[in-house]
């Protein structure tokens, strides 16, 4: 399993009211979550999504390849958390696929969550 690792900059700041005072704490924040709670889920083998090409200049292909599921929900995520995009897919030849566009979203990495009622998964795609 994959070991991850999120690093960043945190400025704490400490008010108290009644000693009319305030403290500032910079520093260095290392975070190692709990790898139930990661947003990259593992998945059956069978059930694998797939982003082609990644990484890739905007426009990509997300595919679920056997599926029993009617509907599946996808969401694109930024880096945040923030979703950007979503759609409700209908599975097509025992499958779901479709063609995103985030030619009009900034470079980076994005996160791709695709869920149906019996399955759920997070993969990463880098938009160059």
């Amino acid at each position: 399993m994959k070991q991850h690792i999120l690093s960043f900059f945190l400025c704490l700041v400490v008010l108290v009211p009644q000693a009319q005072t305030r403290s500032t704490v910079p520093g260095p924040v290392v975070v190692q979550p709990d790898k139930e709670k990661v947003l990259e889920e593992e998945v059956r083998e069978d059930q694998e999504i797939a982003i082609y090409p990644n990484p890739n200049s905007g426009i990509f292909t997300v595919s679920l390849p056997t599926s029993e599921a009617k509907q599946a929900d996808l969401r694109i995520m930024n880096v945040i958390g923030n979703e950007i995009h979503r759609e409700v897919l209908t599975r097509t030849n025992a499958q779901f696929s479709t063609t995103i566009n985030l030619n009009r979203f900034a470079k980076g990495l994005y996160y791709v969550k695709l869920e149906t009622d019996n399955f759920s998964a997070i993969k990463r795609v880098v938009v160059k």
